[in-house]
């Protein structure tokens, strides 16, 4: 009777620690899943409807490589960075020279570089017009083995 005890109580004791670990870690990736410390770099008009801006992480050290976001958004009067802390980049990658170009509702990108992330779909609204461009690449990748 009293193994069987211990037993169930043990059991109640690992099952209380893994929860709290679990809901520890959770609260961890909340609290750290923030917005990026980013600085606005570079924004342009591609079309009409579409414009580029391009952020720059501004903690990158001397180990660490320079880190460009990419967004697709409407024109956007006074500081982009508090709306497109709330949107997310269709490529991230290792360059500031990215060629990025658009007509219509379709967007061409070439680089030479290293991509961390690229999604070829982008969605905003335009008042209330949704707008969602198609976005081609071209890229390149760069052997560090060959001259």
């Amino acid at each position: 009777m009293h193994a069987s005890t211990a037993i169930k109580w043990g059991h109640r004791l690992l099952t209380a620690v893994l929860l709290v670990a679990v809901v520890g870690f959770c609260m961890i990736q909340f609290l750290s899943s923030g917005r990026y410390n980013d600085r606005l770099y570079s924004q342009k008009p591609l079309t009409d409807k579409i414009w580029l801006y391009v952020t720059q992480y501004q903690n990158a050290g001397a180990t660490d490589s320079d880190v460009y976001r990419y967004y697709l958004y409407r024109h956007i009067d006074g500081d982009p960075m508090n709306v497109l802390g709330d949107s997310a980049p269709f490529l991230t990658a290792d360059r500031s020279d990215v060629s990025v170009s658009g007509v219509g509702s379709r967007i061409t990108v070439k680089m030479t570089g290293k991509i961390y992330s690229f999604s070829n779909s982008s969605f905003f609204y335009d008042g209330k017009m949704p707008v969602m461009p198609t976005i081609d690449i071209d890229a390149k990748g760069i052997n560090a083995w060959r001259d």
